[in-house]
């Protein structure tokens, strides 16, 4: 039984308007898919305005057994991350300790090449807040020593964190040409986020930028900030745009919000619309065709004491920012395979999860 990602993104696809993703475009994330394992989480990463069709796509790895296709293991980039990730999985180790998870993302942006580079990013534990530990990771995930100015540089941006603000993930856009590290900050207040730039040595102005952050605001609960930092602090940024609720259907607020964003130009009324009709849950009963064979497997075998689900949801938007030239919006399409205990469930639950088994 050779399962594939791809496998699974067969359950979601009835689901995924073109107006959102298009066949070709779809075409090349599924290419890629075929060659990586079945992960349980993975985001499709859609750009909203006019005329942009194209579409990246991130998967999610625990520290658990992963194999990768023989053929990526010619390229460098692939030697070290499999070192990195054989280490992340020994429970003793210092990456083990404070990566709670790890991202790959790949750019899509025509079929995949024979041998796709990955961006990386490492989910932190919460625990990690001591600079040189930070500093160490970076240089990990970089495969190299990192200049001084470059260290500089980010022991000031970890140095110049609000109070309760954290950095929750740094990644390494390793199929790009620059050398930053991306900083992805959690737990900072809207009215921070220029003061911070600044402080961190972004010299662009910041009138629009505050502009933005205020509309924002308004819109979501909360707004996390990219930033990517090497020998100097680069000028784009990102903005990212959080409702706890990951669901239109149950929070009438993302209606709200991409009719905003639709008002200001970033964001089409085809895929706003897409974007909504996106939320949901698909079981086995509903598409017994297409559901993958090691899922069905574990269905007969469970009987009713579990069910597998493919959870469909919004992970959230993320405005890029560009000073002095453009700003766009990306939604992120959230895929999740998930066992539910029925023994959790309660009464009524359990009958509705029987009756679409």
């Amino acid at each position: 039984m050779n399962c594939t990602l791809d496998d699974y993104l067969k359950v979601v696809i009835p689901h995924l308007r073109s107006e959102l993703v298009s066949p070709e475009a779809l075409s090349h994330i599924r290419s890629l898919a075929k060659i990586l394992p079945p992960l349980s989480l993975s985001t499709l990463e859609c750009r909203l305005g006019t005329e942009q069709s194209r579409v990246d796509f991130e998967v999610n790895l625990l520290p658990t057994t992963l194999t990768l296709p023989k053929s990526f293991l010619i390229h460098p980039t692939w030697q070290a991350f499999q070192q990195i990730y054989r280490e992340w999985t020994d429970s003793q180790s210092f990456l083990h300790q404070r990566i709670k998870s790890i991202w790959l993302e790949f750019d899509v942006d025509g079929p995949p090449l024979h041998v796709p580079v990955p961006c990386i990013f490492f989910t932190l534990n919460q625990t990690v807040n001591q600079t040189d530990e930070l500093i160490e990771m970076v240089s990990r995930l970089l495969n190299h020593p990192i200049s001084s100015r470059f260290e500089s540089n980010l022991r000031l941006s970890i140095d110049s964190l609000p109070s309760k603000a954290c950095i929750r993930y740094i990644g390494a856009m390793l199929s790009r040409s620059d050398q930053s590290v991306r900083l992805v900050i959690d737990n900072i207040a809207p009215k921070q986020l220029p003061d911070y730039l600044v402080k961190i040595g972004w010299t662009h102005s910041i009138n629009t930028l505050q502009t933005l952050i205020s509309n924002l605001e308004n819109c979501v609960d909360s707004i996390g900030l990219n930033c990517d930092v090497g020998e100097t602090v680069l000028p784009t940024i990102g903005l990212e745009c959080h409702l706890e609720c990951k669901s239109p259907k149950y929070e009438p607020r993302w209606q709200l919000f991409l009719d905003y964003l639709v008002d200001i130009g970033l964001c089409t009324p085809a895929k706003r619309n897409a974007i909504l009709a996106w939320s949901g849950f698909c079981q086995k009963a509903s598409q017994p065709e297409i559901w993958p064979q090691n899922l069905a497997w574990g269905n007969t075998f469970l009987g009713t004491r579990a069910f597998s689900t493919f959870t469909r949801n919004i992970s959230h938007i993320k405005i890029v920012y560009q000073p002095d030239i453009s700003i766009e919006a990306k939604v992120y399409l959230a895929i999740l395979h998930n066992w539910v205990d029925a023994s959790s469930l309660s009464r009524k639950e359990l009958q509705t999860a029987n009756s679409f088994k």
